[in-house]
């Protein structure tokens, strides 16, 4: 099977997998961690309606969908700040010299979320099926390789929940996309927005020191 179906199975038969990806489903969704996570916490909410699922994402998200899938949303939100808090602490230096951390954001789930919590689409998607991804903003991962995938995330590339449903606004074609966000635009920290162009190994050492700089494990 195609590499794109790889998330049928969560989405037809959740029940029968027992490995720990899956964190919850019922009869509307499956709510997984990705098995190739570009953060520390990296989640999938997949619908299990085959109408829904087979569907693309900017065109089958709507407000109906938005109001119904809603709720798991803010589940897996929560469920990221738990993982977040009992593995780390935020380093109390930081506080000095990075005003946007201003506090203990470990201790103030809307806060967290607010400012580390990214939840949306990509406006191509890689797999079969439809996926919402909740993730934590550190991009602070092995599975994180290339230019591609952080640009799928940092980038218009990706769309954000709050700006669903896009209505009748045209993004282009998907070449046009693809090339345009995750070949051709610049690698951007997403800590302090320095531009590292085409350079994706300084970034994703930038990446290891700005997140040792956040957090330190408990």
């Amino acid at each position: 099977m195609s590499w794109r179906y790889a998330l049928k199975h969560y989405v037809t038969n959740p029940e029968t997998i027992d490995d720990g990806t899956v964190i919850y489903f019922d009869d509307k969704v499956s709510i997984i961690k990705d098995s190739f996570p570009k953060s520390e916490c990296h989640l999938l909410i997949l619908p299990r309606s085959t109408q829904l699922s087979r569907g693309h994402p900017t065109k089958v998200i709507d407000s109906k969908f938005k109001n119904e899938f809603g709720p798991y949303v803010h589940s897996a939100t929560n469920y990221i700040f738990r993982h977040m808090r009992d593995k780390f602490r935020v380093k109390k230096s930081v506080h000095d010299n990075d005003p946007n951390w201003d506090g203990d954001i470990l201790e103030d789930k809307d806060e967290f979320v607010r400012k580390f919590v990214q939840i949306g689409i990509h406006s191509v998607p890689s797999m079969a099926n439809l996926h919402i991804h909740i993730l934590s903003r550190d991009f602070h991962s092995v599975r994180l390789k290339n230019k591609k995938h952080y640009n799928s995330f940092n980038s218009a590339f990706f769309i954000d929940w709050d700006d669903l449903p896009l209505g009748k606004k045209s993004l282009g074609s998907d070449k046009d996309i693809e090339t345009k966000y995750l070949k051709n635009h610049d690698l951007v920290c997403c800590y302090c927005h320095e531009n590292f162009s085409n350079k994706f190994t300084s970034l994703k050492k930038h990446l290891e020191l700005e997140f040792n700089d956040h957090f330190e494990l408990k």
